[in-house]
């Protein structure tokens, strides 16, 4: 199973989430996140072409739909706060990197944040990363687009469920893979998807651990941080 999803590629170097390589909590962590971030606003760009390839999930009409209110802002990671992972994690230097985007048929907003956090008993921080894209399709249907990325997770096995009462509809996509020959190191990737009218919305977070030891957080307290966030920001760039 591909540790990542569409538009959004491994950290040079190593396995997703893991600056360095599986298991290795330091080495060059700015260059491979700079890096990483540049690399995911390209690759997404590839995704959006591969989306054509999915016949039966791109047919149907391509009137836009109504944007609900929401609007592009220029940091949305300022902006929407990052407070539930900002309690568990201190934010890295220089990040987190954000970017956005403004056209005549679709807004485009972007953050990345690198952050890290002490962990009892180990020698060295526990890093870990965020990717957030929120997309404002003006010009086209966003249905179909984001019926093929859960159709994506579904084909790469990933876990995935429903999240009730955030936006029209949003479900969290989960996977857990090692990422070593001798299967002790392992990236876990946590997805959460959401669509509202011509609005939708991407946070990935990625971190990775070593069988036995406590290297990252338990799978409810990501997901927890990951909704609230996600209602944050989404509140802030006009969501109710």
């Amino acid at each position: 199973m591909p540790s990542t999803a569409p538009g959004l590629p491994p950290v040079p170097g190593g396995g997703a989430g893991a600056p360095g390589g599986p298991g290795r909590r330091g080495g060059n962590l700015r260059r491979n996140a700079t890096w990483a971030f540049v690399g995911a606003i390209l690759a997404s760009v590839a995704w959006s072409g591969a989306v054509a390839l999915v016949p039966k999930l791109v047919k149907g009409g391509s009137s836009a739909q109504s944007l609900h209110g929401y609007h592009a802002i220029d940091k949305i990671c300022e902006t929407g706060k990052l407070s539930a992972f900002r309690q568990k994690y201190k934010m890295v230097d220089n990040y987190p990197l954000e970017h956005t985007g403004r056209s005549d048929s679709m807004d485009i907003m972007r953050c990345y944040a690198l952050m890290k956090r002490t962990v009892s008993g180990s020698d060295s921080p526990d890093y870990a990363t965020l990717d957030i894209r929120v997309s404002l399709h003006k010009a086209v249907d966003s249905a179909p687009e984001y019926a093929a990325t859960r159709h994506y997770f579904e084909q790469q096995k990933y876990e995935i469920s429903d999240v009730p009462n955030l936006g029209q509809e949003a479900y969290y996509a989960y996977g857990d893979e090692p990422t070593s020959s001798d299967k002790s190191y392992h990236d876990i990737n946590y997805y959460l998807e959401a669509r509202d009218g011509g609005m939708t919305f991407s946070l990935y977070w990625t971190d990775n651990y070593q069988v036995g030891k406590d290297y990252t957080l338990d799978r409810d307290t990501v997901r927890k941080a990951m909704l609230d966030d996600s209602r944050d920001i989404l509140k802030a760039i006009g969501g109710k």
